[in-house]
């Protein structure tokens, strides 16, 4: 005789087997939540200013109907020139020793930096309506008026930012452990060991300081180089953070928030540093406007008192090179925005 199932035996088994599974749920939501709310309190270390909408940062819609097929996230990174502080206490009044711009390429998943020229003449828009050099944008009104400079300038899209002092690099690059630079023998080596650096054939151990101070060496060479050397640093940091482990990483951002000013929300730099998951952090493309460095200045000339200021040969050029390397788009048009800019600054600074 064929020996019958027990069903209850069966549901009492059923039951248990769902208590686990909620419990297990329930662990997994808390630890996710948990750790999204620690998250949370660590970018709540940032200093944070207002949103900017398309028409807060003078985005140009001829410039949003040309890219609008592109996934790709343009953010202003500035990396003022403070002398006095490394943390954001009167950084409203200082200019951008450093301008970037971080495209985030959501098609091909790659990272793009591009750095400008910081002595560039432009167009620096209302409340300032004069021209200038670019770095002073920073200086005239802060990251928001930078950021709608650059939108003007350029036919850029950008409404977020991220800004930090630029003596925050020196305690960044002491909290991975230095950098190595490979540097040839001549002046520029020499000025490296005068800084202190420890050396080993034509690699250079810098620390914090020293490295900042490389960053900022102008008198050997020109500001084009001088960008180079930044974004080296940069690359370099980037390369000693992706050896580090997850509760290395999370000591270095809980040092360093408090050096950061951003208008991105907690979600939106959450969700940006989830799908750089998904990118090829390995190979990080750089460019510099304008591209031909010294060649693509048409004069140096003297403005409001300042002086070097960079009259390029042609900013309708600029626009397009630098969508070129954005959005690799050939046959960018700049808009009538760049067309009258262009015009204007021949009118009042061209000529002998």
């Amino acid at each position: 005789m064929k020996k019958q199932r027990n069903p209850h035996k069966k549901d009492k088994k059923t039951r248990i087997l769902l208590i686990v599974i909620g419990i297990l749920a329930s662990l997994i939501l808390i630890l996710v939540l948990s750790g999204n709310l620690y998250i949370d309190s660590l970018l709540n270390r940032t200093i944070r200013s207002k949103k900017l909408s398309n028409e807060d940062a003078l985005v140009n819609q001829e410039v949003l109907d040309q890219v609008k097929n592109h996934r790709i996230v343009n953010i202003a990174v500035f990396g003022s020139d403070n002398a006095e502080t490394a943390q954001w206490q009167n950084y409203e009044m200082e200019r951008s020793d450093a301008t970037k711009i971080i495209s985030l390429d959501f098609d091909s998943k790659k990272i793009k930096i591009t750095s400008l020229q910081r002595d560039t003449l432009i167009y620096i828009p209302e409340p300032y309506n004069d021209y200038d050099k670019l770095n002073h944008a920073h200086w005239r009104g802060g990251p928001e008026l930078a950021v709608k400079t650059l939108n003007y300038n350029f036919d850029l899209d950008i409404t977020q930012y991220v800004g930090f002092s630029f003596e925050a690099i020196e305690t960044l690059v002491d909290l991975v452990g230095g950098i190595d630079i490979t540097l040839p023998d001549g002046l520029l080596a020499t000025q490296v060991m005068d800084l202190g650096a420890t050396r080993d054939g034509n690699i250079f151990h810098l620390k914090g300081k020293q490295a900042l101070i490389y960053c900022r060496i102008r008198k050997v060479d020109d500001d084009f180089h001088r960008m180079d050397r930044q974004n080296e640093v940069i690359l370099k940091v980037l390369e000693k953070l992706s050896k580090k482990n997850i509760f290395e990483l999370m000591g270095i951002v809980d040092e360093m928030l408090p050096y950061v000013e951003t208008n991105m929300t907690n979600n939106e730099i959450k969700n940006d540093i989830t799908s750089l998951l998904n990118f090829d952090l390995k190979h990080i493309d750089q460019f510099q406007i304008p591209s031909k460095g010294m060649d693509s200045i048409e004069k140096v000339i003297e403005y409001n008192g300042f002086s070097p200021i960079y009259m390029m040969e042609n900013y309708e050029d600029l626009a397009k090179e630098l969508h070129w390397n954005i959005y690799e788009d050939e046959n960018y048009q700049p808009s009538s925005n760049i067309v009258q800019l262009e015009r204007n600054i021949q009118n009042q600074f061209g000529g002998s």
